[in-house]
């Protein structure tokens, strides 16, 4: 078998284990919208402290996330490499089925970051793959809050950029379990 087949088989194994782990059959279409911190780390530069927006449609487990971000301006020890960060993801992801009020999330995202340093007229912008790693716990029947872990990749940046944020949200996927 050619590399490509190869692929194209295991992605569809992976699609078909996750499917039957999945939702399915337990609701419909869903719309849910949050806002979250955290802080961005890339990897020559001190952290910078992230504002986040969130919009999302979920059905039976995945769901489309658009995420508009920004941050203060982060000052180093160099002022010539003061900046802040703003940008955007617009990914597919997955949720387990929530247990005892739980889940993890699994996210794919095309990313943009913008960096503008502060103190040079030197602004770029950079496009890459975001791969999110997240946890999340239902607050009531209406709120949910989500731990995220971010890696982003771009072949403009020489090191990769790291996000943790918390997100809180409201709507998705109808509330299942026990009564608050």
């Amino acid at each position: 078998m050619k590399l490509k087949q190869s692929l194209l088989l295991i992605i569809t194994t992976f699609v078909l284990l996750v499917s039957t782990n999945s939702h399915a059959g337990r609701q419909g279409i869903n719309f849910y919208y949050g806002a979250g911190a955290g802080a961005a780390l890339p990897e020559a530069s001190d952290p910078a402290p992230i504002g986040e927006i969130m919009f999302g449609a979920e059905e039976d487990g995945w769901a489309l996330e658009i995420i508009g971000y920004t941050s203060t301006e982060t000052g180093t020890d160099n002022n010539a490499v003061d900046y802040s960060i703003s940008g955007r993801h617009f990914g597919i992801a997955y949720r387990t089925i929530e247990r005892h009020n739980n889940w993890f999330k699994f996210k794919v995202s095309s990313t943009t970051m913008d960096f503008d340093n502060s103190n040079t007229p030197i602004d770029y912008e950079t496009k890459g793959t975001s791969y999110t790693f997240g946890w999340g716990i239902r607050i009531n029947r209406e709120a949910r809050l989500e731990i995220d872990y971010n890696f982003y990749n771009s072949d403009n940046l020489n090191d990769p950029v790291h996000i943790v944020s918390a997100r809180y949200f409201w709507g998705g996927s109808e509330y299942q379990g026990r009564d608050f």
